[in-house]
């Protein structure tokens, strides 16, 4: 095993017991999340699912308690460097997968044995099957119901991904660069921790919004991205697991699980992006002071109050408003009246029927 590997698997004992590494629970708590981590399997580097004990899991948090994350690299093999598979054969398993999605590794591996006399583990070819993409979820997927979820304290989950910009200058000259929109949004109070326009979509540009963010708002619980490169890459995998946050990446092609930074994002090109290409983009610095001036006036999208009951209904108000308290022009609430006519016009507004 190379020491690249190594990190690796370091990196993915961390990302196994960050759900029971926090300060915050109990011994009693941690051991439910424990119980909860050895129940369910995890995708190992080398493409493999596995189980591990709640004896392991403690022995690795025992380990990174005490020497952070290098202690939590394996240690070298007697058998490094010795062929364990035969990869010669994956090429012919993954087109028995293409030719009937539905059979199984287990039926594959029957049939690599009867035509070739060579045993290959059930294990072994489910798991290249599913690191190369050709696991059966994936190649018969079926359309899924999302349900709503909101983290339950500040800080506990931030969404962060990549929106595409205008080119800069705007418009379009000899020598103009699109603009990319680095975001990182707190899942409970929908707050934009950070936000900044880059050149570049790579991993150094992530780093500079992620110190900013960090630096403004505090270390996260959770960070939660898609499978860029800017963020699927070691050196911010290593740098979730010194600073103790656990770096969760979304499914490939499902970006149900970020609506709150996809709505944002929406909103940011309607509501900012038109407006600063219709007056026109002189320099990056430029275009990112705009946008800062944007967020501190409050860059979220308008949603409705759903935390009280007949949110969405009329409301009759029977007496008026007290005198010299003016409704707020910016809610712009259109007032009902009686027809002309009515017997009831003369009526002050506060009897009028309000939808809100």
């Amino acid at each position: 095993m190379d020491e690249k590997m190594r990190q690796e698997i370091a990196l993915h004992r961390w990302a196994v017991i960050a759900g029971a590494a926090s300060a915050r629970l109990t011994a009693h708590e941690r051991g439910a999340v424990v119980r909860q981590i050895a129940a369910r399997e995890h995708a190992h580097p080398d493409g493999t699912r596995r189980r591990y004990s709640r004896g392991t899991i403690d022995r690795w948090l025992r380990a990174w308690r005490k020497g952070g994350v290098d202690g939590l690299r394996p240690s070298p093999r007697s058998d490094t460097g010795k062929v364990r598979a035969m990869p010669e054969l994956f090429a012919e398993a993954a087109a028995l997968r293409l030719e009937l999605p539905g059979r199984s590794a287990k039926q594959i591996a029957s049939i690599l044995y009867h035509r070739h006399g060579v045993r290959v583990a059930e294990r072994t070819v489910s798991g290249q099957l599913r690191r190369a993409g050709l696991h059966r979820a994936a190649l018969k997927a079926a359309p899924r119901a999302w349900g709503r979820y909101e983290a339950d304290r500040a800080n506990e989950r931030w969404v962060t991904d990549v929106l595409v910009g205008p080119y800069v200058p705007y418009p379009k000259r000899d020598g103009a660069l699109r603009a990319r929109l680095f975001l990182i949004v707190d899942d409970h109070s929908r707050l934009l921790a950070g936000g900044r326009f880059f050149a570049r979509e790579n991993a150094r540009a992530c780093q500079e919004l992620l110190r900013r963010a960090i630096t403004r708002r505090g270390v996260p619980d959770v960070l939660y991205c898609d499978n860029g490169a800017p963020f699927a890459n070691a050196w911010l995998a290593r740098t979730c697991a010194v600073l103790g946050v656990r770096l969760v990446h979304s499914k490939p092609y499902s970006p149900q699980g970020r609506g709150k930074q996809e709505r944002l994002n929406r909103w940011i090109r309607e509501a900012f992006l038109a407006e600063a290409c219709h007056h026109g983009i002189e320099s990056l610095d430029a275009l990112n002071d705009l946008f800062a001036a944007q967020s501190a006036q409050g860059c979220r999208p308008a949603r409705p109050r759903r935390d009280r009951p007949g949110a969405d209904r009329p409301v009759h108000r029977g007496r008026a408003a007290p005198a010299g308290r003016a409704r707020a022009a910016g809610r712009r609430v259109p007032l009902v009246g009686h027809p002309p006519g009515h017997p009831g016009g003369d009526r002050p507004a506060g009897g009028k029927l309000v939808r809100r």
